[in-house]
């Protein structure tokens, strides 16, 4: 049996001449192992990412819209009340901060906001579904940016409410490899997660979906995440590195070095080629390497500071994305459906992004590159 390494180059060429599958579960899995040129990979992981979005990068922001007390075990999360830590309880923040945030993240060049919630999830007959209804209604009236939401689980007449209001976008992240979960997760089921994503899909929403690395899994244990995104069919894939907070069940991991981090995602850039595959907590991590993240694949970032923990400033965010040449672009857009972002040999980018959109629901094929 053959011990070669497998050639990110030569998968490339095959998902760019349409094979979109070409890497399987066997392949990711030895690109994520010890015996792999980073350096190739990434190579190789750019070119896709050249491909598919060009010189365009998705940015977007995030607000803890109901901080603390959730009674769910996720053993990476301050604001678990199963943890001590620096994050106490609050109630809903009121919509016109949600309004002003979203207004600040279109400052910060971001076309969505995320509203987030520190809860299992939003009853049909609750406060707190009418008052993130009311929110992500004000956020569409407004007109800064998409309003998207992280609301744990929501059953369907949610869901159409929330719609109904202007919720474009559900982020619901697996987290890790289903082989892997209950070892962070206790209080609820991979399925039910799995089940929310499906469910979110049916009802025409985009769906965000990723996890968090660095939690002590595996190699394989990604692979599984990586498969059950592509079972799912997602649309956008925030990759998270761990951010170890004092109080919590990891609170003495250590983090993953910058290397690891950039295999990761140019590993999950080979195996996603359409998805928009954008990097969330835990960046800072790779220290001088941050713009590096683009190379490895990534397409997006988010700017501004995560729920409980800070993030790099987003002017030295925005500076870095003048010096690369990445101009951003609105979420969901399709570069094959819409010609202008498509890559034009010698000829510059435009952003024509003049507010949100709701973006189309069918996809095609990456483009042929010669």
């Amino acid at each position: 049996m053959s011990t070669s390494r497998p050639d990110p180059a030569a998968y490339a060429d095959r998902i760019l001449a349409g094979d979109e599958r070409a890497v399987d579960s066997a392949t990711l899995l030895a690109f994520l192992g010890d015996d792999v040129d980073v350096w190739a990979l990434m190579s190789a992981a750019d070119r896709l990412r050249r491909a598919r979005f060009g010189n365009h990068v998705h940015l977007c922001s995030i607000v803890n819209a109901k901080e603390g007390g959730c009674p769910e075990d996720c053993g990476f999360c301050s604001q678990s009340r199963h943890f001590t830590t620096h994050v106490k309880a609050g109630k809903f923040i009121e919509i016109d901060e949600v309004v002003a945030e979203s207004a600040k993240a279109k400052g910060r060049r971001a076309t969505a906001l995320g509203l987030v919630t520190a809860t299992r999830g939003l009853p049909d007959d609750s406060k707190g579904l009418a008052h993130i209804e009311g929110a992500i209604r004000a956020v569409r009236e407004a007109g800064h940016t998409e309003a998207h939401a992280s609301l744990g689980f929501l059953s369907d007449a949610a869901l159409d409410r929330l719609i109904d209001a202007g919720l474009t976008e559900l982020n619901h992240n697996l987290e890790t490899g289903r082989s892997y979960f209950s070892k962070i997760v206790t209080t609820h089921t991979y399925d039910e997660r799995m089940d929310q994503v499906r469910r979110a899909k049916a009802k025409g929403l985009r769906t965000c979906v990723g996890g968090i690395f660095g939690m002590g899994e595996a190699p394989a244990d990604r692979v599984e995440l990586a498969e059950a995104l592509r079972e799912l069919d997602v649309d956008e894939v925030p990759l998270n590195f761990l951010v170890s907070i004092d109080g919590t069940a990891l609170a003495k991991v250590e983090p993953l070095a910058p290397l690891q981090i950039l295999q990761i995602i140019a590993a999950f850039r080979m195996f996603l080629p359409r998805q928009n595959i954008f990097i969330a907590a835990g960046r800072t991590h790779l220290g001088q390497l941050v713009p590096l993240m683009f190379t490895a694949g990534a397409s997006g970032m988010m700017v501004g500071d995560f729920l409980t923990t800070p993030n790099r400033g987003p002017e030295d965010d925005l500076r870095m994305l003048d010096e690369l040449g990445l101009v951003p672009f609105g979420c969901g857009t399709s570069h094959e459906a819409r010609p202008e972002l498509a890559p034009r040999p010698g000829a510059a980018f435009v952003d024509d992004h003049e507010g949100p959109r709701q973006a189309p629901r069918a996809r095609a094929h990456l483009p042929v590159v010669a």
